[in-house]
């Protein structure tokens, strides 16, 4: 396909009603491109890069990765660049991608973690990362949460897009009842001011269910599972909610879960 081609379809990507429609999204700057192209090539549809790049000796592990897969990278100037670009401070090299069909649902081993209604773009980035960086390989989200492959989303995974397999439920009671079904037992809700801590012995994410709950409303059906917190001796009426899930993710490796 010819550059103003691509061009055009990235263009396009800038607005959120397209990207909704579009079978394609964005990775922007170094990092997260380079996870794409190491992690899921299969994905790649077009690399742009700014021209200054080209001698770059920072950029030269991509374009090494780049040629390793078969994919000749598209070169604009700065103006056109910036043009493209949806971060405030581009790094002049972005990606475009296939967002992937809905993997099969399968049982999370050693547990599952549920996103319930997170629409922070920045909150789900973080905990996808997080969820990444404990060694888990899958992430269930509910209808309402932040689109995985949006923009934002993008930057703060930082590639973990690209490592985890993700799948997105209408809403919590399905996606209980797909965990149960599999097979998974227990549900724990994770709130705040629960009796239950997650620092007590009796409770365990092995085999078992996490849900984190919406920025501002908690999770949407805590009756679904068992409430349990972070103990908070101070003032403060809740954590933020990816800070949260990061305490329980490597909470579970002290534990040895992970």
């Amino acid at each position: 396909m010819s550059l103003s081609r691509w061009q055009k379809i990235i263009t396009q990507l800038r607005s959120r009603h397209m990207r909704k429609k579009s079978p394609y999204f964005l990775a922007e700057g170094m990092r997260c491109c380079i996870e794409a192209v190491r992690l899921k090539p299969d994905w790649l549809s077009a690399a742009i890069c700014v021209d200054s790049l080209r001698e770059r000796e920072t950029a030269q592990p991509f374009f090494a990765a780049l040629a390793a897969v078969g994919i000749e990278p598209l070169f604009v100037s700065e103006r056109e660049f910036s043009a493209l670009a949806i971060t405030e401070n581009p790094q002049g090299l972005l990606c475009l991608l296939k967002r992937p069909a809905p993997p099969e649902l399968s049982l999370p081993r050693p547990f599952c973690l549920i996103l319930d209604q997170l629409r922070e773009p920045g909150n789900v980035g973080t905990i996808l990362r997080s969820a990444w960086a404990v060694g888990l390989k899958s992430v269930w989200l509910t209808g309402g949460s932040a689109d995985v492959y949006a923009p934002k989303v993008i930057r703060a995974g930082m590639g973990a897009q690209f490592a985890l397999q993700i799948s997105c439920l209408p809403d919590l009671a399905q996606a209980v009842a797909e965990f149960k079904h599999l097979g998974g037992d227990k549900v724990w809700c994770a709130m705040p001011n629960a009796s239950k801590s997650l620092f007590e012995e009796d409770f365990c994410l092995d085999q078992a269910a996490l849900v984190i709950g919406n920025e501002a409303e908690g999770v949407s059906r805590p009756e679904l599972g068992e409430a349990v917190g972070i103990p908070m001796p101070g003032p403060a009426e809740s954590l933020n909610a990816a800070q949260a899930a990061t305490i329980f993710l490597f909470d579970a490796i002290r534990r040895g879960i992970l």
